[in-house]
Formats: structure tokens, sequence, C-alpha cells
């Protein structure tokens, strides 16, 4: 599996697009990774869901597919969104909605009147001191213990479900995912994996997780190796939201 954020984007103040570069990063991206895929691939294009995360697959897919010869078997599979790759999800008036949601819902509010919840958005947003100056938000996010922000452990837990997902879907040919997502699950799984936050990952930097027969995996972000047993899987006490 190739775990790839999303290019560059007009904004951060809603669920918006990409930039004309983010689109030439994407179409990109998608070109160097068909050198590597190899002939008989099946190329499976899961996305999370939001706008910039959909016209990246767009882009990455293109790309692929005008790259790729389906003549030696090769096939690039149609997108679909697939929840578990979702940016970080936040409790919003009782529904688990997507940060972008929640950053629309927001900006809607006089700075004077702001719930607790809105309160918390903002201090990640834009007021959490030093640490965010440093670091950028994601960093906060790791670090400290929020109320109405899912976990980290959470978000990285739900990205390796994903991979699980997929890993079902093996079969006698070989099997390529290529998911873009957003870049707080990603710094999430790999701090969760390597034991310390590596950072924000670049626009089209990817994670990769190579899956076996026998469940055994290995995830790799740049210098980092690491290696599973087994996948992990999320806590028993954990429910959905019905």
């Amino acid at each position: 599996m190739v775990l790839l954020r999303h290019g560059e984007t007009v904004g951060y103040d809603g669920d918006l697009g990409l930039t004309p570069l983010g689109e030439r990063q994407a179409r990109e991206r998608g070109t160097a990774l068909a050198k590597e895929i190899a002939p008989g691939t099946d190329v499976r294009m899961p996305h999370a869901r939001t706008a910039r995360a959909t016209a990246t697959a767009e882009a990455l897919r293109a790309a692929l597919v005008e790259e790729l010869d389906d003549d030696d078997g090769t096939t690039v599979g149609p997108l679909y969104g697939e929840p578990d790759l979702t940016n970080l999800r936040f409790a919003l008036h009782g529904e688990i909605v997507d940060t972008s949601v929640a950053v629309t819902t927001r900006l809607r509010l006089p700075d004077d009147e702001l719930p607790d919840w809105a309160r918390e958005f903002a201090r990640l947003d834009g007021d959490s001191g030093p640490l965010g100056a440093r670091g950028g938000p994601i960093e906060y996010w790791l670090r400290n213990p929020t109320l109405w922000f899912e976990p980290p452990q959470l978000a990285a837990l739900r990205l390796w479900r994903a991979v699980a997902t997929f890993g079902t879907l093996r079969g006698d040919r070989p099997l390529l995912v290529v998911a873009p997502s957003h870049s707080g699950p990603m710094r999430a799984v790999v701090a969760t994996a390597v034991g310390r936050d590596r950072g924000e990952p670049a626009n089209l930097e990817d994670v990769r997780v190579r899956v076996s027969a026998d469940g055994a995996a290995t995830l790799t972000f740049r210098d980092d190796v690491v290696s599973f047993t087994e996948l992990p899987t999320l806590p028993p006490w954990f429910r959905e939201q019905d």
C-alpha cells in the first residue's frame, strides 16, 4: 500500500480542492510511481473523501493510466472513497465529522461567543502557542489531549484497519493500493509505529506498508522501517458511532 498526502490545496478553511501546483504534483507523482509497478499488477485506488484528496486521486489515476501498459495485464481500478482514509475527525453537535466541516462551522461564529468545542478548535488551529508555531497544529494534536478531536491513536488504528481491509483483496496477482489521504492520520500512524513524530509529510510524500501472505507487515517512511508480526487492530472497547 502506498499512502500519500494530497497535493497542495487551495486552503484549509473548508473542503477545498487543489491548486494548479497541487494538480501537477499529483500527475508527476503518478508518472513516477508507474515506473515502479510490475507488469500484471492490480492497482486499487481508494482515497479520502475530501475534495483535495479526491482531486489528488483523479490526477494520480489519470497519470497511471497514461503511463501503464494494459497489454501486459496491468489494471488500474476505479476511484472510490474509503472512510478509514479520511482526515482528522471531530465531534460536532453529537456527530462525527471531518475537520473541514468543523472549521466551516467555527468560522461562522463570533469570536467573543465561542462554545467550548470551537475554543478547542481555535486553540489547535491558531492559538497553540510555541509548539504550534514550531510544528504546526498537527504536532500540537499529537502531543496534547483534546476533547472533541479524535485522538491520534485512533486515527492511526483506522488507517491500519484500512490496510487490513485491502489485505483481504489479495489474490493470485500482485496487488498495489495507491491511497491519497491526509497528513494528520499519516503522521499519527508513523509516530505510533516508529515511536516519534517524523514531522509533516510533503505533498505527495508517501508512507508504504507491505503486507505478506501470513499477515505480517512492514511500514516504511523516509529512513524508518518498522516490522509487525501482525497488523494492529482497534481495541475491543472501541465502537463506531451508530
